[in-house]
């Protein structure tokens, strides 16, 4: 039973997994519509520049990363009371 439930599980995972990948064809694909959609003509300056401006905003729009937190800067000298010897 737990075999069985556990094989489920990591279908299920590789699932979700192999749905959220997006490949660079695709995005390259959906680009192209979205300027077409615009109005651009393929071939054209304004179309690569509207590429370029899609991607742009693509790369812009994933957040930053988290910063550290306040204890990481520390290192190797613990908190207060000087240095930590593990």
């Amino acid at each position: 039973m737990l075999r069985r439930t556990f094989a489920f599980l990591l279908a299920i995972c590789a699932l979700g997994l192999a749905a959220s990948c997006v490949s660079p064809e695709e995005l390259r694909r959906e680009d192209e519509a979205a300027c077409t959609g615009y109005g651009f003509k393929p071939a054209t300056n304004d179309f690569a520049n509207c590429l370029q401006r899609e991607s742009l905003a693509r790369r812009y729009a994933i957040p930053p990363a988290p910063p550290p937190p306040y204890w990481a800067y520390w290192g190797a000298w613990g908190r207060f009371w000087g240095p930590y010897w593990p």
